[in-house]
This record gives structure tokens, C-alpha cells and sequence, in this order.
């Protein structure tokens, strides 16, 4: 017996295992149905076009599914507050009873004088009976208490806020980035599918004059080392943004990268690059006033301090007034329907034993959020004054890859002329072009780096993001030609 109940459960346990086995991939299937649903809802004569960085920001703003999670996360706290406003209303009750009994109660009566019980039984109750009520009351503490609630689910809304708008900084900050490394990946590939092949054409018949001892042996060697060392450092440059465009594509709400394309870079596209325009110290006020986290910890206070109130209300006894009409239908009452109006007083004894204890630890977790507020702003000026000192530092460093590209294309191009002429060599020539491919990418790889420094800079001051003004065009705009071409590159 035992064993056939051994197996009957162990023949429902493996059912229950297939059934949710079979379960399984309708979840898969309606989970890939709805990122296909959010797929169709994109802006389709946007994906049309070749994106520029600013329809990417756009896109990620209104179609990121973890930014519409934090917009959700807001309206909820918003309802949340509706919500508490009925808190504050006086409590009405509606009651209502039937009953029968049988045996009827039948009652006697005791004579307390002489002992003596009564042989006569009476009633005072029908067989069967019908109540009800409705009651209206208001306790004035509770009303109290519904009001402090009330004004911290209004704080509570504002702190979602607040952190909708810290993740749409980071989400923007990250949405550069990507842009630009995915835009840099898609140049590389598409520019450097062609030299590569001439690259290790030319590296082959460098090992085999090598081989023949046509020419020098170290000349040939040292031109071997020189073309591999600068597809090497190609191809770690390539492995930084070989994914960029797969995390741009989620970062704007899209299952694919296939699905856009992106603006085209040249070799000679003018990218802007300007110093900042404000001194740390304004920064530093800009990012007190604005960062989210700070309002956030502001917010927060205010919140434990309210609910240090709402200790201090729980230690009152709950007085109030009430109001009800009732009914009876029992035919003994006189007056089967009546009402009441009065006051009640509730006290509970142990809420005073605690309220020290309570009302300190609402103390303590308003003075942590105090000096938490403080750290965060201590945190805040840091990260301004680091990201002040990265911007500078890439703007620095993209100038001066800037020039060299251009000096590398200077170079490439004399060494193609000396080929054509006859006094120079084709090694001499693939080696120039390599070098300048390598500096193109290493400008275009600092540009990118530029403005994630510039994104964050922006971030560390709590600044809302508009559409960036930075975009690259073929030439430079002709009233910066003069000053753009001792950089241009």
C-alpha cells in the first residue's frame, strides 16, 4: 500500500513538472510578442533615415522600457497619494443581521428576597429578527495622523520624480556614448575592410624579400613589425566598439541593432569641440540647486520628519465624535427605530509605554538622512570637479590626436606623390595610410570620449538634457574654416 501511494505521488509531482514544462514557452512566446509590439510602436519614418545623435536621445527618452518603468513608478506614487486623501474621511459603517431561533428563548425570573423562582416563563425576543445600522465616526488622532500621511505620499511623488530624472541623466549620458563608439565601429569596419587586405599583402611580401634577401633583412622585418603592430592596435580600438551599437539599441528600446542605421563619418569630418563655457564654482551652484539626488535626500527628510508627528499623534487617546441610526425589528421594542450622537475616547496604555522609543528612533532616522544629505552633497562637488578636470583633460588630448591625424593624412598623401614620382617606395606608402587610419580612429575614439566626459559633466550638474549641439559635417562651418584648419582632421 505504501508503495502504490509512493507512486501515485510520484505520478502527480512528475504531471505537475510536464504541465509547467508545457507552460514554459507560451511565456517565451508572449514575452517575445510584446518586445515585438513595442518594436512596431517606434517611430518607423525615424528608423528610415540615418540617426544623428540627437534623434537617439529622443528615442531613448520616449521608447527606453526602464525609463517608461520609472514614469510607471511615478504615476503609481502619484495614485498612492489620491489614495490617502480618503484617510482623512470620518469612518462610516453600515451593519446588518437576520436571525432565527428555535426553541424560542423563554426566560424565568428569581424572587432575590424569598429565593423563589417562577413557574412563568416569558419572551422578549421574536423567532425571528432583523438588525441594522449605519454609523458615522471620526477619530480626530486618526485624522491627524491621515493628514502627515497625506503630506508624505505628496514627498514620496516628488522623490519618484527625482529619480525619473536621475535615470534619464545617465540613460542620456550612456545614449552618447554609445552613439558615438557604434558610429566610430561602423566607419572602421567599412573603411578599413579594404586597407586590411593590403595590409597583410604587404606584410607577405615583406617575409618573402626577407626570405630572398631581395632587400635589407632588418628593413623588412622592422616594416613586418611596424604594419602588424598598427593593425593590432586597429583591432583593440575596433574590440572597444565592437558593441556599441547592440547597447545603443537597447538603451532606445530596440530587440535589434539591424533595425537603424546611423550618420555616416568621413575622414575629414569637422567634429566641434568647445572648452567649457562655465567656472567650477558656478557649476558647483548649478549642481547643489539641481542634482536629483540631492532633492531627493531633501525629500526624504521632510518625510521622517513627519513621521517623527506621527510618533508623537500615536501617544494621544483617540477622541472623536459619532452618529448612527439603528433598527430593530423585534415587536417588543416600543420604537423599532432610533438614532445616537455622542463622543468616544480610546487610549491605548501601551503606546505611551513605547512613544520614547518610537519618537527616538524617528529622530535617529531623520538625523541619518540629515547627515546622509550632507555626504551626498560633499559627493556631489567631488564628482563636479573631477568631471570639470576630465572634460579639459579629453578636450586636451582630442586636440592634439586631432592635429596628428591630420599631420598623418599630410603625411599619407606626400607618400603617395613620392611613389607616383618614383623616389619613393610602396612600403613607405601602405605604412603612411596605416598610420593614418590608426590616428582617424584614435581622434574619433577621444571625440567619443570627449563627450561622454561632457555627458557626465552635465549629469554631475544635474542639468535635464536638451539635444546636444555637437554634430560633424563633411567641411567645417566657413566661419570657423580659418580657425578649424590648423585641427582639422
Amino acid at each position: 500500500m505504501r508503495r502504490g501511494f509512493r507512486n501515485a505521488v510520484l505520478g502527480v509531482s512528475t504531471a505537475a513538472l510536464l504541465s509547467a514544462c508545457s507552460v514554459m514557452p507560451e511565456d517565451l512566446a508572449e514575452i517575445r510578442e510584446e518586445i515585438n509590439r513595442h518594436a512596431q510602436s517606434l517611430p518607423q519614418e525615424m528608423l528610415k533615415r540615418p540617426l544623428s545623435v540627437e534623434d537617439a536621445m529622443k528615442l531613448a527618452v520616449a521608447h527606453n522600457l526602464d525609463a517608461r518603468v520609472k514614469e510607471l513608478e511615478e504615476v503609481l506614487a502619484a495614485g498612492k497619494a489620491d489614495m490617502s486623501l480618503f484617510a482623512m474621511l470620518p469612518e462610516l459603517a453600515a451593519k446588518g443581521r437576520w436571525s432565527k431561533r428555535g426553541p424560542r428563548k423563554l426566560t424565568t425570573s428569581k424572587d432575590v428576597g424569598t429565593g423563589a423562582i417562577s413557574n412563568d416563563y416569558s419572551t422578549g425576543e421574536d423567532v425571528i429578527g432583523r438588525t441594522g445600522d449605519l454609523t458615522a465616526s471620526w477619530n480626530l488622532v486618526d485624522f491627524g495622523i491621515a493628514l502627515v500621511r497625506s503630506d508624505q505620499e505628496e514627498d514620496k511623488v516628488v522623490l519618484a520624480a527625482e529619480k525619473r530624472r536621475r535615470a534619464q541623466h545617465l540613460l542620456l549620458q550612456d545614449v552618447q556614448a554609445a552613439y558615438w563608439k557604434a558610429v566610430i565601429n561602423e566607419f572602421a569596419n567599412r573603411k578599413y575592410r579594404s586597407l586590411e587586405s593590403r595590409l597583410v599583402k604587404s606584410v607577405e611580401d615583406a617575409e618573402t624579400a626577407e626570405r630572398t634577401k631581395v632587400g635589407d633583412p632588418m628593413q623588412m622585418l622592422g616594416h613586418q613589425r611596424a604594419i602588424v603592430d598598427t593593425m593590432r592596435q586597429i583591432a583593440e580600438l575596433q574590440r572597444q566598439t565592437s558593441t556599441a551599437k547592440a547597447d545603443l539599441a537597447g538603451h532606445m528600446g530596440m530587440p535589434s541593432a539591424s533595425a537603424f542605421e546611423l550618420a555616416e563619418l568621413k575622414d575629414d569630418s569637422f567634429l566641434s569641440a568647445e572648452d567649457p563655457d562655465s567656472s567650477v564654482e558656478a557649476m558647483e551652484a548649478v549642481a547643489l540647486a539641481n542634482r536629483p539626488e540631492l532633492k531627493s535626500e531633501e525629500v526624504q527628510f521632510r518625510i521622517d520628519r513627519n513621521e517623527i508627528r506621527t510618533e508623537l499623534l500615536k501617544t494621544l487617546p483617540g477622541i472623536g465624535p459619532f452618529m448612527g441610526g439603528h433598527y430593530d425589528s423585534n415587536s417588543f421594542i416600543k420604537y423599532n427605530a432610533w438614532a445616537d450622537a455622542g463622543a468616544h475616547m480610546a487610549w491605548n496604555l501601551m503606546d505611551i509605554v513605547s512613544a520614547p522609543k518610537r519618537i527616538s528612533n524617528a529622530q535617529n532616522t531623520a538625523e541619518t538622512t540629515r547627515t546622509r544629505r550632507l555626504a551626498m552633497g560633499m559627493a556631489v562637488l567631488t564628482q563636479v570637479h573631477v568631471a570639470d578636470i576630465q572634460v579639459r583633460h579629453a578636450l586636451k588630448e582630442y586636440r592634439l590626436t586631432e592635429q596628428m591625424a591630420a599631420i598623418d593624412r599630410r603625411i599619407s598623401g606626400l607618400a603617395a606623390k613620392s611613389k607616383q614620382a618614383g623616389s619613393g617606395s610602396a612600403m613607405e606608402e601602405i605604412k603612411a595610410e596605416a598610420s593614418g587610419m590608426l590616428s582617424t580612429l584614435r581622434r574619433f575614439i577621444l571625440y567619443s570620449d570627449l563627450q561622454g566626459a561632457k555627458a557626465r559633466l552635465k549629469a554631475a550638474q544635474g542639468i535635464d538634457h536638451a539635444p546636444p549641439s555637437e554634430t560633424f559635417t563633411d567641411t567645417p562651418p566657413p566661419e570657423t574654416t580659418a580657425d578649424a584648419a590648423p585641427h582639422a582632421g
